[in-house]
């Protein structure tokens, strides 16, 4: 399923990446022209990994230009913890005896991001969120109340996407998004277990639009009573 799932993402990709797709200087300068606004958002990145899930929780804040070029900054790390990354460290207790205790698997990274919209009507949009990441990886365990850290190490994350959204109304929609993680560690156990596809489906909110009505709604009230 998984060889199935990378070769469709690979011919998305491919086929969004061509000319049409493909933002110009003249469409860049055009929306850089529009007038910019602040936005935030949360997301949940699923991933095929060694035939389990693992998720990546990510949050972020940005500027849109026209509603179709974002430029943002994010957090990420692995959450919920994935139990099937856990691993056993071994010692020898005080009673001169072996244990045992769980290491659980740490990974976060600092994102920064570009995604333009190529496709735009009422109620479809269509984008390529491209983001390209940098943090830590690691195992902690907890021992004696003392926390620690083994095999800390730097993490490069690169991330191409493809995603889809469908517009009900001005302010709800849902959304896909697919696309392929690519991360580069000094462990390349690790590397061959986050490289993998990447898949999110969400309703999404557009708080834009929510402020935009809330504060005309506002403004509104307020001119009634100044009459």
């Amino acid at each position: 399923m998984k060889k199935v799932f990378l070769i469709s993402i690979s011919s998305l990709l491919f086929a969004l990446t061509t000319a049409k797709a493909q933002p110009t200087l003249d469409t860049i300068n055009d929306c850089i022209k529009q007038r910019p606004s602040f936005y935030f958002g949360f997301n949940n990145r699923n991933s095929f990994i060694e035939n389990s899930r693992a998720k990546i929780f990510g949050a972020l804040i940005g500027v849109s230009y026209g509603n179709r070029l974002f430029c943002a900054i994010g957090y990420n790390q692995l959450y919920p913890p994935a139990t099937h990354f856990d691993e056993q460290y071994y010692f020898v207790n005080k009673d001169n005896k072996k244990d045992s205790v769980t290491e659980k698997l740490k990974l976060y990274y600092i994102s920064v991001s570009v995604e333009y919209a190529f496709y735009t009507t009422k109620h479809w949009y269509l984008s390529m969120p491209l983001q390209i990441g940098v943090g830590d990886t690691y195992y902690k365990y907890e021992l004696n109340g003392m926390n620690y850290r083994v095999g800390e190490n730097l993490n490069f994350v690169y991330e191409p996407a493809v995603s889809v959204q469908y517009k009900f109304t001005k302010y709800v929609g849902v959304g896909a998004n697919i696309g392929y993680r690519f991360m580069f560690t000094t462990s390349r156990k690790l590397n061959q277990k986050f490289t993998s596809p990447i898949y999110a489906f969400s309703i999404v909110l557009y708080y834009s639009e929510i402020y935009r009505a809330l504060v005309h709604k506002t403004h509104k009230k307020a001119e009634v009573r100044n009459l």
